[in-house]
């Protein structure tokens, strides 16, 4: 038997032992329409420092709900106002971004005025639920500000979550939606455009990173909120529109 062709594998195994120690998981949650930034802040996070990261996604009600019973989510990303109604207890808050609210549309059709969702061409309009998600609350604000709600309220489909909406305009269930930027950014190749909605006419969505009580001293949560600050996690956020 060579000693050296068996002692090399050894002692790499041994080399990593350590490392693999020292690795720990972190989990966050977020509401459904941060997936695809938070996806790749994640991925960027783990290559860099080894750690894993469990994300969950959905609504905020059940963001709510799952991280109550799990014990287990550290950060919660969502917009302040939302958060601080939950039954949650939280030690920090971090800034992320700000929300914008946009209509897309599907493939073949060219608005160019928000206020084109009132003609016959827009059959089916969808948002997401205004008590489970921020952007459907901030449709909701819109909506009734611009007097467009009572024109438009017979064609609104309310779904759970902004992927959701985005799910249905992609297939052609609806003909146009509101969705944040975001996921808006995410489907764009796949959909006939966007507008911004002014943001005068619905509340300033405040996205922050908030610390569940007793994760705070976490060396793995701080570590991430400072991955949150740097140059590549902001890039990130700016690609997404946040």
């Amino acid at each position: 038997m060579n000693l050296k062709k068996t002692m090399l594998p050894l002692l790499l195994l041994l080399t990593a032992i350590p490392a693999m120690l020292e690795a720990e998981t972190l989990t966050i949650a977020a509401g459904a329409g941060y997936k695809r930034p938070l996806v790749d802040i994640a991925a960027l996070y783990e290559k860099k420092t080894g750690n894993h990261i469990d994300a969950i996604f959905g609504n905020m009600q059940q963001i709510f709900s799952q991280t109550e019973t799990s014990g287990k989510v550290s950060i919660i990303f969502g917009e302040k106002s939302f958060l601080q109604r939950s039954a949650l207890t939280f030690s920090s808050f971090h800034p992320t971004g700000k929300g914008t609210l946009v209509l897309a549309w599907r493939k073949g059709l060219d608005l160019k005025r928000l206020e084109e969702i009132q003609e016959k061409q827009i059959r089916r309009l969808g948002m997401a639920d205004p008590k489970k998600a921020i952007y459907g609350h901030a449709t909701t604000e819109y909506l009734e500000k611009s007097g467009l709600f009572e024109a438009v309220s017979y064609k609104l489909l309310t779904l759970s979550t902004v992927p959701q909406v985005s799910a249905y305009l992609v297939s052609g269930e609806i003909d146009a939606g509101f969705v944040n930027i975001t996921d808006a950014i995410g489907i764009q190749e796949k959909t006939g455009g966007m507008l911004q909605v002014p943001r005068n006419l619905y509340s300033p969505i405040d996205i922050q990173a908030a610390v569940i009580k007793e994760y705070e001293h976490k060396k793995t949560v701080k570590d991430f909120l400072r991955f949150l600050k740097e140059r590549e996690s902001i890039a990130i956020l700016k690609r997404y529109g946040i």
